[in-house]
C-alpha cells in the first residue's frame, strides 16, 4: 500500500513538472509569435511608405518631362536656328603685298595691294546637297561680278550606286571647270610662285557638270576619274546669246601613287560675236570682224609627288611633301567663219614646267618656266602685250609662317616675240606678300 501511495505521489509530481514546463514553453512561443507581429506590421508600414514615396518619385518624373517639352517648345526657333548655323561653313583665302611690274606690266611701279580675296560660304541641308557661293572683294573693291561661284552640288546622290564600282557627283550653276592642272592652283594663294603661268588656262560658266570614278580595283588598277560638263561658253555672268552649248571633258588617272595623270578636252560651240568664257593668256574676244567662232582646247598634264608628306597636294602650295613637279602641255584652235576671214583659223599652243622643293618644314623653293605662242606668225594681245610668243621665267621663294599663312616672295622674267613696235614692254614681276587661307 505503501509503495502504492509513494509510486502515485511520484507519478504526480511528475506530471505536474511537465505541465509548468509545457506552460512556459507555449507562454514563450506566444512571446515570439508577438514579436514577430510586430516586426511584420513594421516591415508593412515600411513597404506602404516606400510605395508612396515611389509614386511621388513617378510624379515629379512625369511632371520633369512635361516641364522639358515646354521648354523645347519656347525654344524651338532657337534650336531650329542653331541647328541651321551648324549646316553654314564658312572658307576663303587672302594674298597682300608689294607689287612692281614696271611701267608695262599689270602693276603700277610699285603699289601695295590686295589683289587677291575671296570669301565662300557653303550650306549643306542634307547628307547630299550642298549650296555654294564665293564673293569675290579683290583689292576690297566691288567686283563685276561679286559673286563668281554660285551653285548646288550633289555628292553621291544615286544611293543604288552605292555597292557599285561607280560613283557620281554633279554640280549646277556657275562654278569653275575643272580644265587641265593649273586651273586649281591659278591664284596667288595657292600656287608655288605669287604668279600664274604665261597661259593660264581656266575657265569659269554657268551648265551643268557631272563627275565621278571608275573603280578597277577587281584588276588591280588605281580608279579611273572623269569629269563631264556643258556651259554656255559665251563670257557674261547668266547669259547666254551664242545658242550653241560647250562641253568638256576629262580623264584622270594615277598608274602609281606618286603620279597622277589627266587629259582634257573643251569646245565652245559657235559664239557667235561674243566673247569666250575660256582664256588663254588673257585672250577671249573674236578676231576683228568675226561674226562666228569657236574655240576648242586639249590639254594633258602630269604631276609628280617626290617624298609623299601627310597634307594633301592640293593646294600645292601647302604640301609638305619633299618636292612636287608639273608639267603641262595644250593647244587651242579658234575657228574663224566670218565674212572676214572665211575658213580662216587662230592657232597656239601654251604649257609650262614647274617645280617646288622643301627646304625644311619652314622654307621651300619654287620655279616655273610657261610658254604660250600662235601658229602662222600671227599676233595678238597675249597677257596684255600685242605679240606672237609670251614667255615667263619664274622664281619664288617661300616661307611658312604658319599651317595657313606663307610669306611669298618671287620674281618675273616675262620675254615677247614679234613684238608691236609701240608697246613698252617694261613688264618684268617683282612680288612680295603674305598669303593665308582659313
Amino acid at each position: 500500500m505503501f509503495k502504492y501511495v509513494r509510486f502515485t505521489l511520484a507519478l504526480s509530481l511528475i506530471l505536474s513538472s511537465l505541465f509548468s514546463f509545457a506552460s512556459n514553453s507555449f507562454a514563450a512561443a506566444d512571446e515570439e509569435i508577438q514579436t514577430l507581429k510586430l516586426q511584420v506590421q513594421e516591415l508593412m508600414q515600411r513597404i506602404e511608405k516606400l510605395e508612396v514615396e515611389q509614386a511621388q518619385s513617378k510624379a515629379e518624373v512625369v511632371k520633369a518631362k512635361e516641364e522639358v517639352v515646354k521648354v523645347k517648345e519656347t525654344r524651338a526657333s532657337r534650336v531650329d536656328l542653331a541647328n541651321t548655323l551648324s549646316k553654314l561653313k564658312m572658307k576663303g583665302r587672302l594674298a597682300a603685298g608689294y607689287f612692281d611690274s614696271g611701267k608695262g606690266g599689270s602693276y603700277p611701279a610699285g603699289s601695295f595691294e590686295a589683289p587677291e580675296a575671296k570669301l565662300q560660304f557653303s550650306f549643306q541641308p542634307d547628307d547630299f546637297n550642298t549650296f555654294v557661293l564665293r564673293f569675290n572683294v579683290n583689292n576690297a573693291a566691288a567686283q563685276s561680278p561679286l559673286l563668281d561661284y554660285l551653285y548646288l552640288q550633289s555628292k553621291d546622290f544615286l544611293t543604288f550606286l552605292k555597292d557599285t564600282p561607280f560613283s557620281l557627283s554633279g554640280r549646277l550653276g556657275r562654278f569653275k571647270l575643272g580644265f587641265g592642272e593649273e586651273t586649281w592652283s591659278n591664284n596667288l594663294v595657292e600656287s608655288v610662285v605669287p604668279s600664274n603661268s604665261a597661259g593660264n588656262v581656266g575657265l569659269s560658266d554657268e551648265g551643268l557638270e557631272l563627275s565621278g570614278k571608275i573603280k578597277l580595283d577587281k584588276i588591280r588598277l588605281q580608279p579611273l576619274g572623269w569629269i563631264f560638263s556643258v556651259s554656255d561658253g559665251n563670257s557674261g555672268v547668266g547669259s547666254d546669246t551664242s545658242g550653241a552649248k560647250a562641253f568638256m571633258g576629262k580623264l584622270y588617272y594615277s598608274p602609281i601613287e606618286p603620279l597622277y595623270l589627266s587629259a582634257s578636252y573643251y569646245n565652245s560651240g559657235n559664239l557667235k560675236a561674243n566673247n569666250a568664257e575660256m582664256s588663254i593668256a588673257g585672250l577671249v574676244s573674236p578676231p576683228s570682224g568675226t561674226t562666228k567662232w569657236d574655240r576648242t582646247v586639249w590639254e594633258v598634264d602630269a604631276r609628280y609627288d617626290i617624298g609623299k608628306g601627310k597634307k594633301p597636294l592640293e593646294p600645292i602650295a601647302y604640301s609638305d611633301s619633299k618636292a612636287i613637279l608639273r608639267i603641262s602641255y595644250g593647244q587651242f584652235g579658234d575657228d574663224i567663219k566670218g565674212a572676214a576671214a572665211t575658213s580662216a583659223k587662230r592657232n597656239g599652243q601654251f604649257g609650262f614646267v614647274e617645280g617646288a622643293y622643301n627646304l625644311n618644314k619652314k622654307f621651300f623653293t619654287a620655279a616655273r618656266y610657261s610658254i604660250v605662242d600662235l601658229d602662222d606668225g600671227q599676233t595678238v594681245a597675249l597677257n596684255t602685250i600685242t605679240s606672237n610668243a609670251y614667255q615667263r621665267y619664274s622664281l619664288g621663294l617661300g616661307y611658312r609662317w604658319s599651317d595657313n599663312t606663307i610669306v611669298k616672295l618671287g620674281y618675273d622674267w616675262n620675254k615677247e616675240s614679234k613684238v608691236n613696235s609701240t608697246t613698252n614692254k617694261h613688264n618684268n614681276l617683282l612680288s612680295a606678300l603674305v598669303a593665308s587661307q582659313f
